[in-house]
């Protein structure tokens, strides 16, 4: 398994666009052909999300099989975010296409880089789906793969007359059926952006309300300042998708006192979430950021790294069911891109966290064939109400780096119940395995070696079998190469 250390390291957060211009000033769009992508394992088919689509008027048509495209109203590739007029004429273009696509209709971003911008003060996300004056709703979205078809928010802006500089947003009181986002990067650029923060101000990709359900598919969404999808109760599946350096800037620019995630769901019961096969890298919060609502939220064969607060914040859902996923909270990327600031150090500080209690429905953490590793705190808490933790084949290793004194714990009026485990490991942590005060259940086999402090305070909780040497399990897991966007997507990709 290799550690993953994401585009950021590899070429530079900066040179990454400087790349990209120097494309197009060397003579035109480079092109590079990508072999097959390894699909990473699946318990079982995954539904075919085009076909769960709600039926409108306004289906796409032999002669327009990808939807609206942009170029046919104006818009025109702009790789080096050359001027404010080029992204302006680039955002007209794109709602231009939207009315004419209609209610629940698509849009088609065809290959290039398409920065987009207004001229005129904006106080608001830059598309309205489901306003009147901006678009009509359900819009989808669509490219030709997300190494060939970029929107990214331009850099000529100043942030008091812009202060939100969200892509997408889809409107409250409006039923936006079948919306599904796929073959696309979209590109926050929060590098070149300026303190939104000061002005009151932020961006998300994708802030949606009302109803209908939200599908990504093989898309890379990186650099919003904030979270990049705010899903609330309509974000349904999410597959071959990669996140990558989301909610740095609101870190950085607000001292440490903020931060954003990659997903927040508020699913609710009867709409789950499922996010599969997807590549996680950097950001200042969570992975998943579970708000509200008595939903099941499913990650499976994921692979995750460099989340500054945890893998999962866990304030409501019935059900987070973790299957074949590889966490790594620490790592020298997210430390090159936050800002160190004392007190504030969200640079990977623990696996699963229940802190607050926003349901009256008390979660099961279900967790079958994961690793978590490099935290510099405690891997899991309850630290409110009741928290179920169960499964099978669970690998911790090297916790407590910098704080706190234990790997599993509950807190205050927080207890672990009714704990079901058959194989867990715990090595190398700087802290006891447990420290727990009123938490039950049963593990049937717990690995553990050179962890400071030993077992500790299992409170009613049993182990049968205390393997203490014994060398950790090894838990199957996806690599980075088996999950995330697919490069084979399009057949000659752009850089």
């Amino acid at each position: 398994m290799t550690d993953d250390s994401g585009l950021a390291l590899q070429i530079g957060r900066r040179k990454l666009l400087a790349l990209l211009g120097s494309a197009a000033v060397g003579g035109g769009v480079v092109y590079e052909r990508f072999g097959n992508r390894l699909a990473g394992p699946s318990e079982e088919p995954l539904a075919n999300v085009e076909e769960t689509q709600k039926a409108n008027p306004n289906e796409e048509t032999a002669s327009k099989p990808n939807g609206e495209n942009i170029r046919a109203y104006g818009a025109r590739p702009n790789p080096t975010d050359p001027s404010i007029a080029a992204a302006e004429r680039n955002l007209n273009a794109l709602q231009a296409a939207a009315k004419e696509a209609g209610a629940h209709g698509t849009i088609y971003i065809p290959e290039g880089t398409y920065y987009i911008g207004r001229r005129g003060p904006q106080y608001e996300p830059f598309n309205r789906i489901g306003d009147g004056e901006d678009m009509p709703p359900g819009i989808s979205i669509r490219g030709a793969g997300p190494q060939a078809s970029e929107l990214a928010i331009t850099g000529q802006l100043r942030a008091g007359s812009h202060p939100v500089q969200t892509g997408f947003r889809y409107m409250d009181n409006m039923d936006h059926g079948t919306v599904i986002v796929r073959d696309i990067r979209l590109n926050g650029n929060y590098e070149n952006l300026p303190n939104l923060r000061d002005a009151g101000g932020g961006s998300r990709c994708i802030k949606i309300g009302g109803d209908g359900d939200l599908h990504l598919l093989n898309a890379h969404i990186r650099g919003w300042y904030q979270e990049a999808i705010l899903g609330r109760d309509v974000l349904r599946t999410v597959d071959r998708c990669s996140f990558e350096d989301n909610a740095i800037a609101d870190h950085n620019y607000s001292d440490g006192r903020h931060v954003g995630h990659h997903i927040t769901t508020h699913a609710s019961e009867g709409n789950p979430l499922t996010v599969t096969n997807s590549h996680f890298i950097d950001c200042s919060g969570s992975a998943i950021d579970v708000r509200f609502n008595a939903g099941e939220i499913s990650v499976r064969n994921c692979y995750v790294t460099g989340t500054g607060a945890n893998f999962c914040k866990l304030s409501a859902a019935s059900l987070l069911d973790v299957r074949r996923v590889y966490h790594r909270a620490n790592t020298p990327s997210l430390e090159t891109k936050l800002d160190d600031i004392p007190g504030h150090e969200f640079d990977g500080r623990q696996f699963i966290q229940r802190i607050a209690s926003r349901t009256d429905v008390p979660p099961t953490v279900r967790l079958n064939n994961v690793v978590t590793t490099d935290m510099t705190d405690y891997a899991l808490q309850c630290r409110i109400g009741e928290m179920t933790v169960e499964g099978d084949m669970i690998a911790i290793a090297n916790t407590n780096i910098r704080e706190d004194d234990e790997v599993i714990r509950d807190r205050d009026s927080g207890w672990l119940s009714d704990v079901d485990i058959d194989r867990l490991s715990v090595h190398n942590c700087n802290g006891k395995v447990f420290d727990l005060n009123s938490s039950s259940g049963i593990i049937r086999t717990l690995a553990r070696n050179n962890n400071q402090g030993g077992l500790g305070n299992t409170a009613d909780l049993t182990v049968e079998t205390d393997a203490k040497g014994q060398g950790p399990f090894e838990p199957s897991v996806p690599s980075p190469a088996d999950v995330g966007i697919d490069s084979a997507s399009h057949s000659a990709v752009w850089r």
